[in-house]
């Protein structure tokens, strides 16, 4: 995991995040993804996980989160 990725306390429902995807065929080849957090998969209380916290968008698709969007 990378350590600039957001924290499990750092990351909260509604928040604009970018992603890269876990429930795609060609995941590891997608770009990232930009999306609102409608759930956070990671269970509270547990701090770090390989690759970084795990969120489902509003869109449905889900993966790690990589960096906060910044406020545009």
């Amino acid at each position: 995991m990378s350590a600039d990725r957001p924290t499990r306390e750092e990351v909260r429902q509604g928040m604009t995040v970018e992603i890269e995807q876990t429930n795609a065929e060609n995941a590891d080849d997608a770009e990232p993804l930009r999306g609102e957090i409608a759930k956070i998969l990671t269970e509270e209380g547990q701090r770090t996980e390989p690759g970084g916290v795990k969120v489902q968008l509003d869109s449905g698709v889900t993966g790690r989160v990589m960096r906060v969007a910044p406020d545009e």
